[in-house]
């Protein structure tokens, strides 16, 4: 165990922080808002193919290509770094060029630095390092580039449908909420409801003699937002908050094109569940909408397939948990908290539809400088080296454990 810990230490060391800076800047520079990841997807590729590190597309229907590359014996148990490429879309209030990739006050601001080029970038170096190393004669990795991630995780998911993970023991997500201060070993799974209100019509100077729906539906939000939410005690969040479920309104849309009562409106709700509980609110939901007495109907109805993420929670004794969490302290010197994700993400898939363990960690912020999904987004240039070797010194230890 020792020697394996000071061979991991050593890879390590090798990584020079400001190669993995400079990637980080050359990755944000490449705009890649989802469904337009290409380019970025052939910059990974080639920089793989430049490494000898003998890289492959995996198409991806309505998005850029996953990048996946591979190496060590094919018999194997394989750790497996993921990240995905895309970006959400440039939101106002931008003061610096959301693709400069500028450093400024040990800030490097761009779209995608935080959400998670970054992290790619981090996890890319320490791949390489890994591979010129003498692990990669043991022990198998694989590092995987994803697209649409910000959509509905259709990258992973279709790696996982084309057996990508196959002889996988453990997958590190390279997204850092929190920054190294945290490790995500858990996310809330998010479900999704359709509900639709129907009315009926009449003449808008006559509105009692029918039934306005847009009116019924704006009760329903307020109950909605009302509605009493499980918390855990064990599991906190990143701000250090016990873990509770939550639930939105994320639409409302009702309308009458002429001077009528309008008999239909439709709501999109998202519900927040609690990993160890029911991912279905449906019944609570139901409830409420029959304590209000509304005299319209509703028709209520939870989206499944690549629309239903399911909560997971990692365990805190894991070979994987343990290793990136003794990897964290000797790179930062400080032990890092285990958290709940708020949001679903790809690691919400990768968990339930392989059963792999999975976690997340990578270079990050808290506060009010964790800008996800918001202009002026940046990542602190002192988490990027030490993202990149902790990933190399945890992977390495982790895979020697699981061999």
């Amino acid at each position: 165990m020792q020697k394996t810990k000071n061979e991991a230490r050593a890879v390590a060391d090798a990584i020079d922080t400001k190669d993995v800076i400079r990637l980080s800047q050359q990755l944000v520079r490449i705009p890649s808002i989802y469904h337009h990841e290409h380019r970025l997807a052939k910059f990974i590729f080639n920089k793989l193919d430049k490494w000898s590190l003998s890289p492959t597309y995996v198409p991806v229907e309505g998005f850029g290509p996953d990048v996946v590359s591979e190496f060590g014996p094919s018999k194997a148990p394989c750790v497996a770094f993921n990240g995905h490429m895309d970006t959400v879309e440039v939101m106002a209030g931008w003061k610096h060029d959301p693709f400069g990739a500028m450093i400024e006050n040990g800030m490097l601001y761009g779209l995608g630095s935080l959400d998670m080029k970054c992290g790619i970038a981090s996890m890319l170096t320490a791949y390489r390092a890994i591979a010129e190393s003498g692990a990669a004669r043991r022990i198998r990795f694989m590092f995987q580039a994803v697209t649409g991630e910000e959509d509905t995780g259709l990258g992973t998911r279709r790696l996982v449908k084309s057996g990508a993970f196959r002889g996988t023991k453990a997958v590190i997500v390279g997204e850092g909420f929190g920054g190294l201060g945290s490790i995500t070993v858990g996310r809330r799974g998010a479900s999704y409801y359709d509900i639709n209100v129907k009315g009926k019509s009449a003449h808008g100077a006559t509105p009692e003699k029918g039934i306005n729906a847009v009116v019924d539906a704006s009760k329903l939000v307020n109950v909605l937002g009302t509605m009493k939410m499980r918390k855990s005690r064990e599991m906190v969040d990143d701000d250090l908050k016990p873990i509770s479920e939550s639930q939105t309104v994320l639409k409302i849309h009702g309308i009458s094109d002429s001077l009528s009562v309008p008999e239909r409106c439709y709501l999109y709700v998202v519900r927040y569940t609690i990993p160890g509980m029911k991912n279905d609110g449906d019944r609570e939901i139901r409830k409420a909408v029959r304590s209000l007495r509304l005299r319209s109907k509703f028709d209520i109805k939870m989206k499944t397939g690549i629309h239903l993420y399911h909560p997971y929670h990692t365990d805190p004794d894991s070979a994987l948990v343990q290793s990136s969490m003794e990897s964290i302290r000797y790179e930062t010197g400080s032990r890092p908290k285990l958290i709940v994700g708020l949001s679903e993400a790809d690691d919400n898939i990768i968990a339930h539809e392989t059963g792999i363990p999975v976690i997340c960690f990578g270079p990050g912020e808290v506060g009010a400088l964790a800008r996800y999904h918001q202009p002026e987004e940046a990542v602190s240039i002192s988490q990027i080296g030490p993202a990149a070797r902790s990933y190399a010194t945890a992977a390495i230890a982790l895979a020697d454990r699981i061999r």
